[in-house]
């Protein structure tokens, strides 16, 4: 996993990292999310989200951000096979 390019591997130190991000409750604020095939006969999907997150005690100041992940299809469910999340600073 990269964050704000820092590089961090195995599990165990990434959930490390994620548990330890200083976001307090965050409320996900959703503007657009598109979709579509990325490859119609393996039936994955590419999904783009927009955005904006708002933590407590700074709800005028919200975070922009973008994510986009593919879908891949198992076993009648979809699991994420990639995703990228970035923060949009200085909107």
């Amino acid at each position: 996993m990269s964050f704000e390019g820092a590089d961090v591997a195995g599990v165990d130190a990434i959930m490390e990292k994620l548990e330890n991000l200083p976001l307090g409750a965050v409320q996900h604020k959703v503007a657009s999310i598109d979709a579509q095939p990325s490859n119609p006969t393996a039936g994955t999907l590419l999904i783009t989200v927009t955005g904006q997150l708002v933590t407590a005690g700074a709800e005028d100041k919200p975070l922009f951000f973008t994510q986009t992940f593919q879908l891949l299809p198992e076993n009648g469910s979809y699991w994420v096979y990639n995703d990228v999340f970035r923060l949009l600073y200085g909107l």
